[in-house]
């Protein structure tokens, strides 16, 4: 058995926004839906910014899932939580249950950035690519990806190593040392976040961040 996650070094992010635009661009994302966001936290005290990413949090106990109606929100073969959008009715009750506001919803029905234009380059959808609007989606982790041995785009797409995918069950001697100093997102919410971070100048475990 596997799980899946990454550890985001907010130390060694720079903001630089290259991983959600590898987001927007690997899973074709709509025009102005995003799956990973870049958040900003200023320590005035210690006269830091800190800049760091949040997507869906994979949680090992996900409050969306409980309250699905639908049972549209499962776990993928690593533990991701993943969307069946053939199933979802767009009913938002996960999005009112995520403490991290992740489920997000193309309620314009907007597919391309060109309007009635043909894009500049036509290309063939994917399974990864094809969503229904109006109903809930969110960051996948990648499974597309990982299944193939490949890393998550966000963590390939990282030119300063910010980002790690770990293995919670199988850690490696280097990333069982990232496990142990990361902390999950606004830990009070007791869903067991698979994306945690590093930090010396935030406190995750105190912060309600939320990517909405």
């Amino acid at each position: 058995m596997s799980r899946y996650g990454i550890i985001v070094n907010v130390d060694r992010c720079a903001g630089c926004f290259a991983c959600a635009i590898a987001c927007k661009e690997e899973n074709q994302v709509a025009p102005g839906i995003f799956w990973e966001k870049i958040k900003r936290d200023e320590n005035v005290r210690d006269n830091v910014i800190n800049w760091f990413r949040m997507s869906c949090m994979h949680c090992d106990d996900p409050a969306c899932m409980k309250v699905c109606p639908m049972k549209a929100i499962h776990k993928g073969p690593h533990g991701e939580v993943l969307v069946d959008q053939q199933k979802c009715i767009g009913c938002k009750m996960c999005a009112n249950a995520c403490p991290y506001d992740v489920p997000v919803f193309n309620t314009e029905g907007r597919t391309s950035y060109f309007g009635d234009k043909q894009p500049l380059v036509v290309r063939p959808a994917k399974p990864h690519t094809e969503r229904t609007p109006g109903k809930a989606e969110h960051c996948t982790l990648c499974v597309h990806r990982t299944e193939r041995g490949l890393l998550p785009a966000c963590v390939e797409a990282c030119g300063i190593h910010a980002m790690t995918l770990v293995d919670y069950d199988n850690p490696t001697p280097e990333t069982a040392k990232l496990i142990e100093a990361a902390r999950p997102m606004n830990e009070a919410a007791g869903t067991h976040p698979k994306i945690r971070y590093i930090a010396r100048h935030m406190d995750a475990a105190k912060m309600a961040v939320k990517l909405g």
